[in-house]
């Protein structure tokens, strides 16, 4: 089970990739087996169950910690929910067939990650490995990019509000190459090659060309400061890196793609900016607006997002409002929850230095979720599955090493003198 459970996490980390890379469309290619067609993901996300559920059965017991016991129990309670609640009601009540339901939920049923990787995987492998794994996929993912870009040249991308948005990579591109940036930045020992990846993840992000992107980075900046401690001289390698990054690519760029990232610097923080920003906002609205009608509904039930016909029916780009319209008030509340239970535990354990990277990215993810529908995407939610189950992950590993802690060590650790042969700042990891 140890290398099956790497092989599926480097395999969710590759499709993420690849799935960003090639679209939407290759998300759900698929094998025909019968009369059933079974994509990547579905082997993959079938895989993890399988492993999650042996694991369970030949080993009984309690988490132990608290506070990773709640997180825990609210994932299942979360997946519980759709998969005894929704989707029961979408084939008994709206005549959906029973597979078709489950391919609306296998977003929100991919939350099981959360325990796989916290339960299984990272039973078996150190939180280095996993965090080496999608740092790879992420930078395959920018050196594609990189690739289509010099051998595509710069029109790739469409008009939008009567300007050109250039686009190499779509949304989830932002995502991928951000863990790849915080993690090169802040988790890694500070080396030369690190800060090449650290470019490398800014380019990628420039050729993703998103004005949210822009915002989440700013909001990520500022909780680097907030919550890291001891890190004034890798914020300011951090600020010297997108400023030359950023120059160069905005100089060796194409004067179309220049004036394209440009608007989106100049945009990213005015809401009235143009129509679809103003469009984003009225749909934020009007789909609150739906919730407060149907605040038990479900869009696998109702196929529907606001209150009138707004033409193009997508998805408030909005998570809050998302996951209000989309699973109504029960699913939410507890989605909700698992959030603000995660993020309480990383901000306690903020000292250590992957919780508060782990932290920072997750702070990072959200907020890029305020302005796109990434919250339940399969091409993405591996990541917010592995970020949370990596604070889990070192909640337990601080919780049990302060139980082995004794009285006179825990003064010494109190008093900055820390323990022998241990590196409190480095996350724990023996020098």
């Amino acid at each position: 089970m140890k290398y099956l459970a790497i092989i599926v996490v480097a395999g969710l980390a590759v499709f993420t990739a690849v799935s960003i890379a090639l679209g939407g469309a290759w998300l759900w290619t698929a094998v025909n087996v019968g009369s059933y067609s079974f994509s990547v993901f579905d082997l993959l996300f079938f895989a993890a169950a399988g492993m999650l559920l042996v694991r369970n059965a030949v080993r009984l017991g309690p988490e132990r910690i608290p506070a990773n016991r709640l997180v825990l129990w609210l994932c299942w309670a979360y997946v519980g929910y759709q998969a005894l609640v929704v989707l029961p009601a979408a084939v008994v009540l709206h005549s959906l067939r029973p597979i078709d339901a489950f391919r609306l939920l296998q977003p929100r049923l991919s939350l099981i990650l959360v325990p796989f990787t916290y339960a299984v995987v990272l039973r078996y492998w150190k939180p280095a490995v996993l965090i080496a794994i999608v740092d790879a996929a992420a930078a395959g993912l920018a050196v594609w990019a990189l690739y289509r870009y010099v051998t595509h040249g710069a029109a790739q991308g469409y008009v939008e509000s009567g300007v050109f948005r250039f686009r190499i990579v779509w949304t989830g591109g932002v995502m991928l190459c951000g863990w790849l940036l915080l993690t090169s930045l802040f988790y890694w020992p500070l080396r030369v090659w690190r800060l090449a990846l650290a470019a490398l993840a800014l380019v990628g992000l420039s050729l993703a060309n998103y004005r949210s992107g822009v915002v989440a980075l700013a909001a990520g900046f500022l909780a680097v400061l907030v919550t890291m401690q001891g890190v004034s001289r890798r914020a300011l390698v951090a600020m010297v890196l997108i400023f030359v990054v950023s120059f160069g690519v905005y100089v060796g760029a194409s004067s179309n793609v220049r004036r394209s990232v440009a608007y989106s610097l100049t945009t990213a923080f005015n809401p009235s900016s143009d129509q679809t920003a103003h469009d984003r906002l009225t749909r934020s609205a009007l789909g609150l607006d739906y919730f407060m009608l149907h605040p038990l509904g479900d869009y696998v039930w109702s196929k529907t997002y606001y209150t009138t016909n707004l033409g193009w029916n997508f998805v408030p780009h909005n998570f809050v409002v998302q996951l209000l319209v989309t699973q109504g008030v029960v699913a939410s509340a507890l989605y909700f929850a698992i959030m603000g239970s995660i993020i309480s535990i990383g901000w306690r354990n903020r000292r250590d230095r992957l919780s508060s990277v782990m932290l920072v990215y997750l702070f990072f993810y959200l907020t890029f979720c305020l302005f796109n529908p990434n919250i339940d995407i399969i091409a993405n939610v591996s990541l917010f599955s592995f970020g949370v189950a990596l604070v889990l992950h070192q909640n337990r590993e601080l919780t049990l090493r302060g139980e082995s802690v004794s009285p006179a060590d825990e003064a010494l650790v109190e008093s900055g003198a820390g323990l022998p042969g241990l590196d409190l700042a480095a996350g724990g990891r023996s020098v």
